[in-house]
């Protein structure tokens, strides 16, 4: 029989995931700032994504900023509980997490022949003064030149970042103000190049034309920070004041199923096993099913019997090519979605041994300074320091990803209430949807605690009805009561 193979990453998952991408974004968790509110000269775009990992007192949130409008010079400013440890992450971070949740399968078709430093930077016990502003660490990031900051009040925040060339986002003087009277501190990010009105910094950029005028519209390099903090919270208040929509997309690894104590529970649209997930960062990808293969609309035309002609002659083919060299290597779940599994795994590694930062970690970030001083930049040069720290980095996190098993991963989404994200950050809790059951191990979430109480008092209510209904028809038989 003669045969003709091509496998190829189902080419709809494959549009849905760099979709989703495209416009990846903090999960408005980053402002894209807005000079002037009320002619705002940047907006979200696009769904905003964000990835939050949560163990032993370790949370990790990673974002790519997108944005579209004309500025200055982009920036952001973002609070934490305590100083986060920074690096750069893959541009392509949440195409792989998206497809380390649902692998897209390989396409099969036969032809049938006819017939770190530890405290993460660490801010000083001393009380800072109302108009003091004091710089924790200052270091470039890929395309970004970042300070940590504490700072008195939020007038001395403005201060100090507008003669530094960061620009301060008018208007969130009072969530600033909280933010400092809690303690926070603070991380100002600004692009290396495009310092004058016009310029659209990109990763690969290597160089700014002055004179340039057109508009940046799309997704900016992306960043991670790690950071410890009691309980998992994702602060999300400067987001209120940006203009477009706030659709959020948030994918939660944590040790249970978790939810938004602050939005509604229905905002919870799927869970996923620990086990399944390790099973689906490490195990080959999934082959498409033959009737997407051939074509539904095609095998619509076929009478029964030469459909199942075909389906018995694809089984026999697939069982023969199965095992085969070129087979296993188009079923790797490495270029889909290795980028997760490391992410995963640095994580991991960073909860077990207590620490923000890895030594593979900084040394990748040197590398980039290093870069960033001959201006080189894009997909190539990462690629390179990804070579360059691989052996150190598949050291250290041998045997880490069996952690992963007990881990829950969670997706949120949902447009997120300006009212309520406007006045308090929002804090991650168990949530009663249990992982495990129907498409990939996922689970629909159970109700929250009030759905459940009103299901309780339901159900007690009928259960005293039916006892009145059968004492009342066994006095009518006349029946004793005792």
């Amino acid at each position: 029989m003669k045969l003709r193979v091509s496998l190829t990453v189902a080419a709809a998952a494959a549009l849905l995931v760099a979709a989703g991408v495209a416009r990846g974004d903090p999960c408005g968790m980053v402002p894209p700032i807005v000079l002037d509110p009320a002619n705002p000269a940047l907006t979200r775009t696009g769904v905003q994504t964000t990835f939050v990992f949560y163990k032993d007192g370790i949370e990790d949130i990673v974002l790519r900023p997108a944005f579209k409008g004309r500025v200055q010079e982009f920036g952001m400013l973002i609070p934490f509980p305590k100083p986060p440890a920074i690096r750069k992450m893959p541009d392509d971070i949440f195409a792989h997490v998206a497809a380390a949740i649902d692998p897209p399968p390989v396409d099969a078709w036969l032809e049938v022949a006819e017939g770190e430093s530890d405290d993460g930077g660490g801010g000083g016990e001393m009380t800072l003064g109302e108009d003091q502003v004091r710089v924790l660490r200052e270091e470039a990031v890929g395309m970004y030149q970042v300070a940590v900051l504490e700072a008195g009040s939020a007038k001395a925040l403005d201060r100090w970042m507008s003669a530094h060339g960061y620009i301060y986002p008018k208007g969130m003087d009072a969530p600033c103000g909280d933010y400092v009277a809690a303690g926070w501190c603070f991380v100002a990010v600004k692009a290396k190049v495009g310092r004058k009105a016009g310029v659209a910094p990109r990763p690969g950029m290597r160089a700014a034309d002055p004179e340039h005028t057109s508009p940046f519209d799309g997704a900016v390099q992306a960043m991670g920070f790690r950071f410890r903090v009691e309980k998992p919270v994702v602060p999300m208040r400067l987001s209120a004041f940006n203009a477009g929509e706030l659709d959020n997309l948030v994918y939660v690894l944590a040790d249970s199923a978790m939810r938004f104590d602050e939005l509604p529970a229905e905002m919870v649209e799927r869970t996923l096993t620990g086990e399944r997930l390790l099973a689906h960062v490490t195990d080959p990808l999934p082959i498409a099913d033959w009737r997407k293969s051939y074509g539904e609309e095609w095998l619509e035309q076929l009478d029964e019997k030469e459909r199942k002609r075909i389906e018995e002659s694809w089984k026999r083919e697939l069982e023969r090519v199965e095992t085969s060299d070129w087979m296993k290597q188009m079923r790797q779940p490495g270029p889909v979605n290795g980028k997760a599994r490391l992410l995963f795994a640095d994580d991991l590694l960073a909860a077990r041994e207590g620490r923000l930062a890895h030594p593979y970690e900084e040394r990748e970030k040197t590398l980039l300074a290093v870069g960033e001083a001959f201006g080189l930049r894009g997909p190539a040069i990462d690629a390179l320091h990804a070579q360059a720290i691989e052996a150190e980095r598949t050291a250290a996190i041998e045997g880490v990803l069996s952690d992963l098993k007990g881990m829950t991963m969670t997706v949120i989404r949902g447009d997120f209430p300006r009212d309520v994200i406007a006045k308090k950050n929002l804090h991650l809790v168990a949530h009663a949807g249990a992982p495990g059951g129907k498409k990939h191990g996922m689970a629909a979430p159970e109700p929250s605690g009030s759905e459940n109480a009103g299901h309780v008092r339901f159900a007690a209510i009928l259960a005293v009805a039916a006892m009145v209904i059968g004492f009342g028809l066994r006095l009518a038989s006349g029946e004793s009561i005792r």
